[in-house]
């Protein structure tokens, strides 16, 4: 499976808020979803775990942390985990 295009689904300054959004389209024209994160953005939402002020984020296979994001290293990121075969295992089909 190989990238053909990526579209950023959200302005990249929301992640201090949450996540980004991105849809990508494979070469077989099959479109893919899959988001992003920051440290910033992952304590800003998410599941409270009980009698803490903690948050968690857990079972989402088409997560991508990065430590800071623009769309060169969304970009860079998606077409490194495609070149290592793996974008199938860390996006879903787009819905």
């Amino acid at each position: 499976m190989n990238i053909k295009l990526i579209e950023i689904e959200d302005p990249i300054e929301r992640h201090k808020r949450g996540a980004i959004e991105v849809a990508i389209t494979t070469t077989s024209g099959e479109k893919r979803w899959c988001f992003f994160f920051t440290p910033e953005g992952m304590s800003a939402c998410g599941d409270w775990i009980e009698g803490t002020k903690v948050r968690f984020h857990y079972g989402a296979s088409h997560m991508i942390l990065v430590s800071e994001i623009s769309e060169s290293i969304i970009k860079a990121a998606l077409r490194d985990i495609d070149k290592q075969g793996k974008i199938e295992l860390c996006t879903t089909p787009y819905v």
